[in-house]
């Protein structure tokens, strides 16, 4: 599988309030309301101000658009970084899946995937 490893760093957060979506000119953006908070991803610089957020985090994407028929991607990934101890956040679009990690275990995760066959550009 082909993946991208995207330069900025990211926060994972929870927030009561709807957050801007204005462009932050980055790659990610993401808003999921589960009827009760908002769960945002995005640029770190960009965090929404009351968060409750996890921060430094890489992304890398899964080189797309992918069909809905294909089975089995995010499973090849998630599986190699398990193996490695990494914990990963998953965020799918329509057109193709991101797979964040703590910056501190990007690098393993790179090195990791490569060896498991995964081919990611920087």
């Amino acid at each position: 599988m082909k993946l991208r490893l995207l330069p900025q760093t990211y926060a994972i957060a929870k927030t009561s309030q709807r957050p801007d979506l204005e462009e932050h000119g980055s790659a990610l953006l993401a808003v999921i309301f589960d009827g009760k908070t908002y769960t945002w991803v995005g640029p770190q610089e960009s965090l929404p101000a009351d968060a409750t957020a996890e921060r430094d985090y890489r992304a890398l994407e899964v080189e797309g658009p992918l069909s809905f028929d294909m089975t089995g991607v995010i499973a090849a990934i998630s599986d190699v970084l398990a193996n490695a101890g990494i914990p990963i956040f998953v965020i799918s679009t329509y057109d193709t899946d991101y797979i964040l990690a703590s910056a501190t275990m990007m690098a393993k995760a790179v090195e990791s995937l490569e060896k498991a066959g995964h081919e990611i550009t920087r």
